[in-house]
């Protein structure tokens, strides 16, 4: 059986709108989200969580269909 923690993958850059991209990364069990240009503050936060959600949603989807595990984020 495969392990979470034995799985690394990564994402090509996943648009979020506003010329904003997120590239997930997942090591050794750890989801690593690299913001680009830069991690959004303020209002543009807000805006993109959407988009962003959708972009981890779909990410975790290809982890799960890769490795055959089930996957879940708990947001705090």
């Amino acid at each position: 059986m495969t392990e979470l923690r034995t799985i690394t993958m990564e994402s090509e850059p996943m648009p979020l709108g506003h010329g904003r991209a997120v590239i997930f990364r997942l090591i050794d069990g750890q989801l690593e989200a690299e913001w680009k240009p830069r991690i959004p503050h303020g209002p543009w936060a807000s805006r993109l969580l959407p988009a962003y959600r959708r972009a981890r949603q779909e990410f975790l989807r290809r982890v799960a269909l890769k490795t055959g595990l089930n996957m879940l984020v708990v947001e705090l």
